[in-house]
């Protein structure tokens, strides 16, 4: 922004009044774009610290209202949606909860290939132990297996023209954790579609900060 604010100086010494609207507008996109990154960052910082009274919420509602948000965008790329019925009780922050089913189907949204309609499907694995797994699946562009876990990190974005900060999907595993839980993904590569796994209490505990001896989800890798 510094740098363009010196473009515009001398556009205006010139009376370059095209050049200096140019510059008006790449200014603008600059601002917008560190203000997003400012508000996830501090929407980071928030979870775990600031808190919601927890709450039991079936997976379903947390699952409508996250679609509901998302109605917009889900319209606009036609897509498909299923939702498996009478998905199991948890236990948490509602509101965080619908963050994490929102960051992901936009994320499944925003990563498949235009050729095709986006088909998510989300839903729950199993239940093991007091803790059920859930899905979200979808038929995008795929993720490389070396960079399964590389996704989750602050500003890892692997495509660096997509949308977004590259924050979303550390705030997704940063509210699981929070919660409990343990997040991963699968994918056979590009052209293969993604499935992200992630774990929930249904146990009657509060939400706590994380925990070196916090318990994993069954099945989960690592």
């Amino acid at each position: 922004m510094q740098g363009f604010l010196g473009y515009l100086e001398r556009d205006a010494q010139e009376g370059n009044t095209k050049r200096m609207q140019d510059d008006i507008r790449r200014i603008g996109a600059a601002v917008h774009k560190m203000e997003r990154l400012l508000n996830d960052l501090l929407e980071l910082s928030r979870i775990g610290r600031v808190s919601a009274a927890p709450q039991y919420v079936s997976f379903n509602v947390v699952v409508q209202e996250a679609l509901e948000l998302l109605a917009g965008r889900i319209a606009e790329r036609q897509a498909r949606i299923s939702v498996a019925p009478e998905m199991p009780v948890v236990y948490g922050e509602r509101t965080r909860l619908v963050e994490v089913v929102q960051n992901l189907v936009d994320n499944a949204l925003k990563f498949c290939d235009n050729q095709y309609t986006p088909d998510i499907t989300i839903g729950v694995l199993r239940e093991s132990q007091g803790s059920p797994i859930f899905f979200v699946r979808d038929n995008g562009i795929g993720i490389e297996p070396k960079y399964h876990e590389q996704i989750f990190g602050l500003f890892n974005k692997l495509d660096p023209r997509s949308a977004g900060t590259g924050v979303g999907l550390t705030i997704v595993r940063r509210i699981i954790e929070v919660h409990g839980g343990r997040i991963w993904v699968e994918s056979g590569g590009p052209g293969s579609g993604a499935t992200f796994y992630f774990s929930l209490p249904i146990a009657a505990t509060p939400v706590q900060e994380v925990s070196h001896d916090r318990h994993d989800a069954p099945g989960a890798p690592g």
